[in-house]
């Protein structure tokens, strides 16, 4: 090589470096503008996504967590500090790009395996409903009760489904615990969370999922055990006093 090709070279590495360096310093200053000054920690992050059942080993030596730094503002209390938690134990539940490796995400084989989805019937799903109380029985209804989901269609009140069991009532499972967490015992607010999860047929599920989306106005009618289903009438303005006078 000539002294003036070794000299052009140099040059050019030497002007690839200032570039880097000064790329760096930017892309670090403006995330750090970006962050407004926020004070910067250390936390663990999934770097691909994490199957379920995932071990915590695999999850380390496979690359699934890396360590990076977030605004402290960010990092949950429970986020998980010493990757050595993980050992002997496997991911609850897939878990995308991004998020904050907390110690929740990550529990014995056991407890993975007693998950809120191995409560659901066989053939059938869950679907969640959001109600206020008067729609939702003053809160009375509890896991493990049925009700009869009415709804508004063209004016009328009707009969969707009935005897609907709730799985869930906001986090209370039947076992009165939280679905997140082994020790929480059911409360007045989960009760009242106005957040009803039921279990039924898929295309029942598709149902209410679209009469929760066009605000057909869905009401629970808490139904006693062994309550039989029945043809029920549908009720508008013009037929509201057509009925019986009394209640049975």
């Amino acid at each position: 090589m000539t002294p003036k090709r070794t000299v052009v070279v140099a040059v050019a590495v030497a002007v690839g470096v200032v570039a880097s360096v000064l790329s760096y310093v930017f892309l670090n200053d403006a995330q750090t503008r970006a962050y407004h000054n926020a004070k910067m920690v250390p936390a663990y992050v999934i770097a691909k996504p994490v199957p379920r059942t995932l071990s915590g080993a695999d999850a380390v030596n496979g690359g699934y967590v890396v360590e990076k730094k977030v605004p402290a503002e960010f990092r949950p209390p429970t986020a998980i500090t010493n990757l050595s938690s993980l050992q002997g134990k496997e991911a609850i539940a897939p878990f995308s790009v991004g998020q904050v490796l907390v110690g929740s995400m990550f529990v014995s084989p056991a407890a993975a395996a007693n998950t809120f989805s191995g409560q659901i019937p066989a053939g059938n799903v869950a679907v969640t409903v959001s109600v206020d109380q008067v729609h939702g029985v003053a809160g009375l209804a509890v896991p493990g009760d049925k009700v009869d989901l009415l709804i508004t269609v063209n004016n009328a009140e009707s009969s969707l489904l009935q005897n609907v069991p709730i799985l869930a009532i906001g986090q209370s499972t039947q076992a009165g615990v939280s679905s997140q967490t082994s020790n929480a015992t059911t409360t007045a607010s989960s009760t009242t969370s106005g957040l009803y999860t039921f279990a039924v047929a898929p295309s029942d599920a598709a149902r209410i999922a679209l009469a929760e989306q066009q605000n057909l106005g869905i009401y629970l009618a808490l139904v006693p055990p062994g309550n039989p289903v029945v043809s029920i009438p549908g009720v508008d303005p013009g037929s509201i006093l057509s009925g019986p006078q009394t209640s049975s």
